[in-house]
């Protein structure tokens, strides 16, 4: 299944982490390997919530990775679901892959051929992947075009801003989409249920991800993987089990809404 994480505003709520977050969640329910490709080289993307920054750093000198290197490998039409996890970083005992994004040149030289190959990488992911999670880069763009319109689903991922959350009444056009507001404060006014009593277009389709510090801290430091599994101390649990209860309750909606099939 085709998965694509996007949001038309650079301002939303922690785009990489909330993905990486439902992908764990998938594994987590006995959804079988998933492949998350980084197709935003904008900003950090999950592979970097996973690592620390010296195993980073040795890694990226021990092999070649992601995007930029599987579409090479296309442009002689050699693709394997081997060749995917060699260009990955893989967490989560081997059930979790995250292709890194490559150079920013790579996304500008020629757009509308990187699209191209970005998305035969996805299609080709898709025969090999139980979920194929893709992140999109922010805003309107050839890429994001071409990726949305042969996505199974669309997650837009959404601030908690009137302001921002306003231009959803662009996004009409997007018709299998979940929405998802990510870094989530209980106590703004501009919660899930206002949300949808000011665009009906969320009703029944719109999940939250809240904002908690330990895994922003985590987050920061690369150890989100070690976090998810730690054991909180009793200062910290109320917090920490509220969080991945509520990514819980988001991935199950967005299972119920879109796991099987395409979006209604």
């Amino acid at each position: 299944m085709k998965i694509v994480m996007w949001s038309p505003t650079a301002f939303a709520g922690r785009k990489s982490a909330n993905l990486l977050l439902l992908a764990l969640q998938a594994i987590t329910e006995g959804e079988g390997e998933q492949l998350i490709i980084h197709a935003d080289p904008e900003g950090s993307g999950p592979e970097h919530f996973l690592l620390s920054g010296s195993h980073r750093r040795r890694m990226m000198k021990e092999k070649e990775f992601g995007v930029e290197f599987l579409a090479n490998l296309l442009r002689c039409e050699r693709f394997s679901k081997e060749q995917v996890i060699n260009a990955a970083y893989t967490f989560a005992d081997g059930k979790l892959h995250v292709l890194p994004p490559g150079r920013k040149e790579f996304y500008v030289y020629d757009e509308e051929y990187t699209a191209d190959l970005i998305s035969r990488i996805l299609n080709n992911a898709n025969e090999v992947f139980r979920h194929v999670w893709i992140e999109l880069p922010a805003g309107d763009s050839l890429l994001a075009d071409r990726i949305l319109s042969e996505a199974d689903c669309v997650i837009l991922n959404l601030p908690q801003s009137p302001a921002e959350t306003g231009k959803l009444m662009e996004m009409q056009r997007l018709k299998n989409v979940f929405y998802l507001v990510g870094a989530y404060e209980q106590r703004n006014i501009l919660s899930v249920h206002n949300l949808e009593l000011l665009y009906p277009m969320l009703r029944g389709r719109c999940g939250y991800i809240p904002y908690c510090s330990g895994f922003l801290a985590a987050c920061c430091e690369g150890e989100a993987e070690a976090f998810r599994m730690r054991e909180a101390g009793q200062k910290d649990m109320k917090e920490i089990t509220a969080f991945f209860c509520a990514v819980e309750k988001t991935y199950e909606s967005w299972k119920e809404r879109c796991g099987t099939n395409e979006c209604e």
